[in-house]
């Protein structure tokens, strides 16, 4: 397993996400309440029903998760309810966890969708902004009702910078809920903006990797819209990331739950090229024509570029990359080290690629935002398992 396509609030592919499964660069599929109607309104240009969606996807062989995403609420700002409301997912106020009766109601009517879909039950969690405050109470609280209500349940954790950079205090947050032993992990690294990669420090990296090391032992882990920001995770153990041909499938950030503007006119679709040997995707559409054009046997060589140009050939070029990376790491060994040191291997043979890039066409070289800190967090990772000096 590799990777996971989340929902879109945009028009939503499902043939896209069969192709990407019977391709098999894809296993699953994710739906939120925040991207998909719980109404079927049909008609040209409207998305159906999430149970018609997730029939769709299942009848195509796909697996299928149902993802609240209840730690959107606590995102500041947050107000994009159009078909959120729609899913009646609480018996107290919104967002609130906390009371026990709010908490058990919640998560209840949680696992009541997912049962009625037909999907594996995955309990929500808050966002947490520390390892240690009421809030990190609260996700145990409720982590412990949805174990009680459903022992089989994968459990959430979704933090902000602070909470994975947070040291001992992430370490003792993550332990407790680790002792619950559920059947899965779905955890998000939370920005404040959506832009691509997310501006992870080395220390997020190094609690990130911490955490999946720690939680992967005894359950799978999935990097939720981790897309290849989770790599050093999946290095640590995690067994899937989450990816998709929006930007909004591959970040989980506050500027997505906004209040939704009036649109003004047609979105266009993010067909930035992915390079397998950059482990990045390129600032622009034009610059992979220009490398191609420059030195094509350099972009064969870092992983091509997509053989026709629209939107679905860009979605599909990028999630067989970002599957390759991932089972290139997964594939390396049956060790945790041997995980490490191959990603440390791709992390510096990127960084060499990206030079190569910069002599062949005069791009700027993004390995200081694509790699630098990925790598410092890795290797910080690596030399707490004792494995460099």
């Amino acid at each position: 397993m590799t990777t996971f396509i989340e929902d879109s609030p945009r028009s939503f592919q499902a043939g896209w996400i069969s192709d990407a499964h019977t391709g098999g660069a894809t296993t699953g599929a994710v739906l939120t309440p925040w991207a998909s109607p719980y109404i079927h309104r049909g008609g040209p240009g409207l998305k159906p029903g999430i149970g018609t969606r997730v029939q769709e996807l299942q009848d195509a062989g796909v697996p299928v998760w149902f993802d609240a995403t209840t730690h959107a609420l606590q995102m500041p700002g947050v107000g994009d309810f159009r078909y959120y409301a729609e899913f009646s997912l609480w018996g107290g106020p919104i967002g609130d966890l906390t009371q026990d009766a709010y908490r058990r109601e919640h998560v209840r009517r949680v696992f009541k969708h997912q049962s009625a879909l037909n999907t594996p039950f995955l309990a929500p969690a808050p966002l947490l902004p520390s390892g240690l405050n009421n809030i990190s109470t609260l996700a145990l609280e409720t982590s412990m009702v949805a174990l009680e209500l459903q022992p089989h349940s994968s459990l959430t954790i979704a933090g902000v910078g602070t909470f994975w950079s947070d040291g001992h205090d992430l370490d003792a947050h993550v332990g407790a809920l680790a002792a619950l032993a559920p059947q899965g992990w779905f955890i998000s690294f939370v920005q404040p903006d959506n832009e691509l990669p997310p501006k992870l420090t080395a220390d997020e990296v190094y609690g990130i990797c911490r955490t999946v090391r720690s939680l992967s032992e005894y359950a799978p882990v999935h990097v939720s819209h981790g897309d290849f920001a989770a790599l050093p995770a999946v290095a640590a153990g995690a067994t899937t990331v989450g990816t998709g041909w929006d930007k909004r499938q591959r970040v989980v950030s506050f500027t997505d739950y906004l209040t939704r503007a009036e649109s003004t006119g047609q979105a266009s679709w993010y067909q930035r090229p992915t390079l397998l040997g950059l482990l990045s995707t390129l600032d622009k559409k034009s610059d992979g024509a220009l490398l191609e054009q420059q030195d094509p046997s350099l972009a064969a060589r870092l992983g091509g570029l997509p053989t026709v140009p629209g939107p679905k050939e860009s979605f599909r070029h990028h999630v067989v990359q970002l599957d390759a990376a991932v089972r290139r790491i997964q594939g390396a060994g049956s060790s945790y080290r041997d995980r490490y040191n191959e990603l440390d291997r791709m992390y510096t043979e990127a960084a060499t690629n990206w030079a190569a890039v910069r002599v062949a066409t005069e791009l700027r070289d993004r390995t200081s935002t694509w790699i630098t800190s990925y790598q410092q967090g890795l290797r910080m990772y690596a030399q707490s398992e004792g494995w460099t000096p």
